[in-house]
């Protein structure tokens, strides 16, 4: 039997949680091919990490070798940093990723309907049973940001999930991870990067510590 495809998709909201730590999620209304519907809620890592495997599984399909044969839709990633609220940046990546996933369900079958596509757009266990700790975007104070960081130092990325910083540069914070490692946007591109190399722009002085060896330490 043929696993069903989405037949029509759309990003309608953005929502704030707090459990396990402070995240955004992304809500998707999908129409599937059977004429089921339903809601999956994606933190924009998730959209970013389908992109980097789509690139790798299609090379030619995402310009590789030819800017000009791509076809698979580019993820957006730029963020004018400044006193932006929450709704208006979050509003507005909302926008671009619902164009991004429109696109990409309209792309050929051997993309639309590859096992990555379809993955990311069947039902976990968290879309049917959604979390009760919740906000919608549109119900944010307006005095509350996103959170912004000043890079510490030159930082040159490992692996294709990173991305390199230059020091002075601002970043701003999607997602942080116990591990020690945050997903952060650039004025480019967006990804990994080691919370060791970020200054809180809140606090320049005793909120970045030193560690043994002369590291340093970001404060979460």
């Amino acid at each position: 039997m043929q696993p069903r495809s989405v037949a029509a998709v759309s990003v309608v909201d953005v929502q704030k949680r707090r459990n396990p730590s402070k995240h955004y999620v992304f809500i998707i209304s999908v129409l599937y091919s059977d004429s089921s519907s339903q809601l999956l809620y994606r933190r924009y890592n998730h959209f970013f990490n389908l992109q980097m495997k789509l690139l790798d599984l299609f090379p030619e399909e995402g310009g590789e070798r030819d800017p000009k044969h791509r076809i698979i839709p580019l993820l957006p990633g730029k963020v004018v940093f400044g006193r932006s609220q929450v709704r208006d940046v979050a509003v507005r990546r909302l926008k671009h990723l619902d164009n991004y996933c429109q696109a990409l369900v309209r792309l050929p079958s051997r993309i639309s309907q590859s096992e990555e596509v379809l993955k990311f757009f069947e039902p976990k266990p968290e879309d049917l049973n959604p979390p009760k700790d919740q906000t919608h975007i549109g119900s944010y104070n307006g005095d509350e940001c996103l959170c912004v960081f000043v890079v510490a130092a030159d930082y040159q990325r490992q692996e294709n999930t990173e991305i390199s910083l230059r020091a002075g540069e601002r970043v701003e914070v999607i997602e942080k991870n116990d591990t020690g490692w945050w997903f952060v946007s650039t004025a480019e591109e967006q990804g990994w990067v080691p919370a060791t190399y970020l200054i809180s722009l809140g606090g320049l002085g005793s909120s970045f510590l030193p560690e043994e060896g002369g590291g340093r330490r970001c404060p979460r």
